[in-house]
């Protein structure tokens, strides 16, 4: 009898064992699959130009230089960029973050008719592909006219005022605040579940203190809706710094770093042959150094509160 139960252990501590390190090697695996595009490009981003014809050179160079990263900050005009990126980001990020949780507490806590089909709507926002509504949006901003206003001063006046919005950042700000920014559909859903799945005990509480329906939400609601937050301005903040559909469209005149990455891509043959009086093999050099550059803001956002981030998301679903 005890010989059979130590070989049942020795079998549950063998599985166990093997169970750990099949566990390992498919993290292990996962990890070089996720990271290693990031390593090839640091690795091309502080290489020399001799070290691209090098077949023995994979990610570790044998001739470091700096030169590649300092020309790409040239070229993108970081120093401009950068700050106009940030601008963009951060205001639309927050009028989006604001305006979605109102839309998705709504969703969550009203009972109202038609509000299933308005939920379907938010949902279709998500799968339909922003390049069918570009061109839309596009005569909208160029010649915005609210609610027939501008019109009607024209009208008034007998003048012929127009309002541009193409080519500043309200393009972004003004959807963002009305809950139609990049991927709102998305963060509005984030929103929806999380406030969905908090006790109405709280509200009711509120409630009978005197509180209004919308100083329970700011005094109640939102003091405890942190992860969805959190979740939400992560998602929010690296669409936007990404984004080229639309600041390519609306922002075309404007330096921001996708912007100034794709023109790099775009002329990097002529800046290699012309310009740096190279090869224009050897751009790769130069472009990974930009895409480094690129995204090395949300990288470094993600290192710091990938904690955080981990728990918003199990918090809020």
């Amino acid at each position: 009898m005890k010989k059979s139960n130590r070989s049942g252990a020795a079998l549950r501590r063998a599985g166990g064992t093997a169970f750990g390190l099949y566990r390992f090697l498919l993290l292990a695996g996962l990890s070089v699959i996720i990271l290693y595009p990031v390593l090839y490009s640091v690795s091309l981003a502080v290489r020399a130009a001799q070290d691209l014809y090098d077949p023995l050179v994979i990610l570790i160079p044998r001739h470091f230089t700096w030169d590649n990263l300092k020309n790409a900050l040239v070229h993108l005009e970081y120093a401009q960029a950068f700050p106009n990126s940030m601008a963009l980001v951060l205001a639309s990020t927050l009028l989006q973050a604001a305006s979605c949780s109102l839309v998705g507490y709504g969703l969550a806590r009203y009972r109202f008719r038609g509000r299933g089909v308005i939920f379907a709507m938010v949902i279709l926002t998500i799968v339909v592909p922003p390049q069918t509504v570009i061109i839309p949006n596009y005569m909208n901003f160029r010649y915005f006219d609210p609610l027939g206003l501008v019109s009607l001063w024209n009208l008034a006046t007998g003048q012929q005022a127009a309002v541009n919005l193409i080519n500043t950042n309200w393009a972004f700000y003004l959807p963002a605040a009305l809950g139609m920014g990049i991927r709102s559909g998305l963060i509005i859903f984030i929103f929806r579940q999380f406030f969905r799945g908090m006790p109405r005990d709280l509200e009711e509480a509120a409630y009978i203190d005197g509180c209004g329906a919308l100083r329970g939400f700011f005094r109640i609601m939102l003091p405890n809706a942190g992860p969805a937050f959190l979740t939400g301005t992560l998602f929010s903040i690296v669409w936007y710094w990404n984004d080229y559909v639309y600041t390519s469209n609306y922002l075309s005149n404007s330096k921001t770093v996708m912007n100034q990455l794709y023109r790099l891509y775009d002329h990097i043959g002529h800046i290699m042959e012309y310009e740096m009086n190279t090869s224009p093999y050897e751009g790769i050099l130069l472009l990974q150094a930009g895409v480094l550059l690129a995204i090395l803001p949300p990288l470094l956002l993600y290192v710091f509160l990938q904690r955080y981030f981990v728990e918003s998301i199990e918090r809020s679903g």
